[in-house]
């Protein structure tokens, strides 16, 4: 007796084959739809921190809603997560929105980063070998002056132990009096609010009407010094690296010994400061 043949009940059918293929296809949807919304999420959060990293003045949640054509629910879900976790700050006693320390941090670490053995470093350099002074680049970070990158002078004859990433205050150093002339006048005033004005030299601005003085002498020549101001026997001036939209993106600066350089002798280097601050905005800007 002939033995018995097994038969293959499994689907053969050009349908049965899509039947399926069809939970494989659905999951791979489902998944592609979550990317979409996850993407569309993150793309979101970036687009808040750079309205609000932008913007001249603090901003609005419902300026960040209608100008980025938001979901209101989502705006104030995302800017409570930013505010919560230090990305985002609100004004003292307001609900309107500025930059906060952690995006701050993280800006000012990218930027440090990028400037070691890189083109602003090389500017830095070239500089530093024209004038045989020390240069430095440095900006505003959470109220003090931080230098992003710094080439000493060979003929220095004392060292100052600064690196990228050393602070200096804001009153009192050639840099911080620039970011201080040129804020917009609401950031100008939280600033100066916040400011003490301690005493680091006999030379140091301690009175606010001398230092509103000295602000508005800066904004009409765009030049700052420090007259011994911080440290005693030290000469600064600096330029602002101005953005093409008015912005100050940073700040260059020359430090001597007094008995080197003096005013009338730092202003001879202007032209050539002037010239690199040129340089390095284009520089920064071709990185935006």
């Amino acid at each position: 007796m002939a033995s018995p043949v097994a038969l293959d009940t499994r689907p053969t059918s050009a349908a049965s084959a899509v039947r399926a293929r069809r939970p494989a296809a659905a999951k791979s949807a489902k998944s592609g739809k979550a990317r979409e919304q996850k993407l569309g999420a993150t793309a979101r959060s970036f687009a808040i921190l750079e309205h609000v990293a932008s913007s001249h003045a603090p901003v609005d949640v419902l300026d960040i809603i209608a100008s980025l054509k938001l979901p209101k629910a989502t705006a104030y879900r995302l800017v409570d997560w930013f505010v919560t976790h230090g990305y985002l700050s609100r004004e003292p006693g307001r609900r309107r929105l500025i930059v906060g320390p952690k995006l701050t941090n993280l800006a000012f670490g990218a930027l440090s980063s990028s400037m070691r053995n890189d083109a602003p470093h090389v500017v830095l350099q070239r500089l530093v070998r024209t004038l045989n002074e020390t240069c430095n680049i440095g900006t505003l970070l959470n109220g003090e002056v931080v230098y992003l990158d710094r080439v000493e002078s060979e003929d220095w004859p004392l060292r100052l132990h600064y690196n990228a990433g050393a602070r200096v205050p804001l009153h009192c150093s050639a840099i911080g009096k620039l970011h201080l002339a040129l804020a917009p006048s609401p950031r100008r005033r939280r600033l100066l609010q916040s400011l003490d004005l301690r005493r680091f030299t006999e030379r140091t601005i301690t009175e606010s009407s001398k230092l509103d003085a000295e602000m508005r002498q800066i904004r009409k020549e765009q030049v700052s010094f420090d007259r011994e101001e911080y440290l005693t026997g030290v000469f600064c001036i600096a330029v602002p690296v101005i953005g093409k939209n008015g912005e100050m993106l940073a700040a260059l600066a020359i430090q001597a010994p007094q008995a080197r350089m003096n005013e009338q002798t730092a202003r001879k280097h202007l032209p050539l400061l002037r010239q690199a601050a040129g340089e390095l905005a284009e520089i920064f800007q071709d990185r935006s």
